[in-house]
């Protein structure tokens, strides 16, 4: 026979991995740096000659970190529809995978698939899914649900203003879609981009900053602001294709110093007497200008521990 000499039969080896037939291996023994592909291609030696041919092949068991394998892609919907966020990791020894919302330690889902029911624009956000390698490393990645709706305003119901000075209404206004129109009403103002006028003491402006994440800001300046300013509610409104969203701001007066004046208050102003009248008082004179009712009261003192009231 062709294949013999001698009492011994010429073969030959052939190696492959997940099926694809790795050149240049063709020794007994095949050594390589085994990575994560080796614990899914299995790899297989085959002897051939004339007579025939045998194949065995085998998994190796190699431990590695987290791999992803389906990365999780951006998902808008309408309000109220229901949302599947799907991700999938790799690893070994066994990973546990779990998702939460971007800064709540809560978990929503041990799956490779989150499951949402009728949204609300208050489940919009970032989603981490993140898997864990027992002693081998931790990996997550982020999706973005984008929830469409009406707009959703989130100023403060109530702002300050100090009067005879400048002052500023805010309107933060979120929303996906951008609005249409926003409206600011007051007294016998009503503002509507490119509609209407204003008294001159008024001008409103919209920005989108940066620190508010696409939000519009829509923001009403008050010119020499003067006490019927305080006695308005301000209404900002903004429209688009869902519906509008709609927020009443109530403008509060602001003292001199920045604390806000409380009527009827009361205000205890300490005079110290002649022994020692080169200390200060306990409270400026600028302080009583946000009291309305007043009581001076003068001391005179013996020595430092020692007082009496002079008159009230």
């Amino acid at each position: 026979m062709g294949n013999m000499l001698k009492g011994v039969v010429f073969f030959s080896i052939r190696w492959a991995k997940g099926g694809v037939l790795l050149e240049g291996a063709r020794e007994s023994v095949f050594v390589t740096t085994a990575d994560h592909s080796f614990f899914t291609e299995p790899v297989s030696c085959q002897v051939f000659n004339a007579v025939g041919s045998t194949n065995v092949s085998i998994l190796v068991d190699v431990h590695f970190g987290p791999i992803l394998v389906v990365e999780p892609r951006p998902v808008t919907v309408d309000v109220d529809s229901d949302v599947t966020l799907n991700c999938k990791w790799s690893g070994n020894p066994p990973l546990t995978l779990t998702w939460t919302k971007k800064g709540s330690n809560m978990v929503l889902s041990n799956n490779n698939q989150l499951h949402l029911k009728s949204v609300s624009q208050v489940d919009a956000g970032q989603y981490v899914c993140k898997a864990i390698v027992p002693r081998i490393g931790v990996g997550e990645t982020e999706v973005m649900l984008t929830v469409n709706g009406p707009p959703i305003i989130s100023s403060d119901p109530v702002q300050y203003a100090v009067r005879g000075e400048r002052g500023e209404i805010k309107c933060y206004i979120a929303s996906t879609p951008p609005p249409d129109k926003i409206v600011w009403a007051w007294k016998e103002n009503v503002w509507e981009k490119e509609k209407g006028t204003l008294m001159e003491r008024y001008t409103v402006e919209q920005s989108k900053p940066q620190a508010q994440g696409g939000a519009v800001l829509s923001t009403l300046t008050i010119n020499n602001v003067m006490e019927s300013d305080f006695h308005s509610p301000y209404n900002c409104t903004a429209w688009n294709s869902f519906g509008p969203g709609t927020m009443i701001i109530t403008l509060k007066e602001k003292g001199m110093l920045g604390m806000s004046k409380q009527p009827n208050s009361a205000c205890l102003h300490i005079m110290l007497g002649p022994l020692y009248s080169g200390l200060k008082p306990l409270f400026s004179l600028q302080n009583l200008q946000d009291c309305t009712n007043v009581t001076v009261l003068q001391y005179v003192c013996r020595n430092l521990f020692s007082c009496e009231v002079l008159h009230a």
